[in-house]
């Protein structure tokens, strides 16, 4: 693999978010929503449920808007993207992610920053595809080659590009406004005992209440968890057929070795060796359901199944 100079040369089909689409369903599951709880209480929708309605689905969305001005403060990123490098590593990252942009025909280069951690880590986020951040840790710089780290930053790309920041976003915020349209049927009902004074039912009604909102939390965490392994999956696709098969293996199978302790984190890496862009961790298959990667032995099968 000869890394950056091959990609060059790469043709790439870039693939086409459709915001008319995601929009479409959006005003469309909203509309759903505000239908459903009309049927259960009438006229009473509107005193308060739309607002709590748009609390609940535009809270996302304003965590979203705010999401890169918040992980700068947090992480303390370094931006590197105006020629700002320090190292051939950093270099790397900022040519790599200039060449993506162009291949997959975005129309502003994302920001580009490094921060100060030893976990094997990297991310993107950002409200759109044009107001995108792609951050590296320390420690990937550290302990991953050329075509490693190309393959991760592809995936991350990928992430801007498919829009999956945006997608996410919605999806919250539907199941968030679903629990709380469940959430005023059930607080109809519990009003309705309580004026017929039946101390019994509003005991049982109200037991009812908090196990159903249990329910959702958990219903909610499952679905958001799928969804994001999903995620995962569509991001290490087009990594790959963004650049090739062998760049995203070769990450995968990094990061399953340093997992694994096959090779030896520098410094004292090994100690923060969690890794955001995937979770490789050990579990039941119950608690899969909660997992947001798949795992990493999935997620090299899939692209060996691209290899072949």
């Amino acid at each position: 693999m000869k890394g950056l100079a091959e990609l060059k040369n790469k043709v790439v089909n870039a693939p086409h978010v459709n915001i008319f689409k995601v929009a479409t369903w959006t005003t469309m599951g909203a509309l759903a929503i505000f239908f459903l709880i009309y049927i259960f209480i009438g006229d009473e929708i509107f005193n308060f449920s739309p607002i709590l309605i748009l609390i609940a689905f535009g809270t996302p969305f304003v965590s979203l808007m705010m999401s890169k001005a918040s992980v700068k403060r947090a992480y303390n990123i370094r931006m590197i993207g105006n020629g700002e490098a320090r190292t051939g590593k950093e270099q790397l990252v900022v040519d790599t992610i200039t060449l993506l942009s162009e291949k997959l025909n975005l129309q502003k280069l994302p920001e580009i920053g490094v921060y100060p951690s030893n976990d094997i880590n990297a991310f993107a986020t950002g409200a759109t595809k044009n107001s995108a951040m792609v951050a590296v840790s320390q420690g990937l710089l550290n302990n991953m080659n050329e075509t490693e780290i190309i393959g991760v930053l592809a995936h991350e790309m990928s992430h801007v590009v498919n829009g999956d920041m945006l997608t996410s976003t919605i999806l919250e915020g539907f199941v968030s406004a679903f629990s709380i349209v469940i959430i005023i049927i059930i607080n109809i009902l519990l009003s309705g005992n309580r004026k017929n004074n039946r101390a019994g039912n509003v005991i049982a009604s109200t037991g009812t209440f908090y196990l159903l909102r249990n329910f959702l939390n958990f219903f909610g965490r499952i679905i958001a968890s799928w969804y994001s392994r999903r995620r995962e999956f569509g991001a290490d696709r087009l990594a790959a057929q963004i650049t090739e098969p062998a760049y995203m293996k070769s990450a995968l199978v990094r990061l399953q070795e340093i997992s694994e302790g096959r090779i030896n984190l520098q410094d004292n890496d090994r100690e923060f060796a969690a890794f955001k862009i995937t979770n490789n961790f050990s579990m039941g298959s119950f608690a899969n359901l909660f997992a947001t990667h798949p795992s990493l032995e999935k997620r090299i099968a899939a692209i060996e199944r691209m290899e072949k």
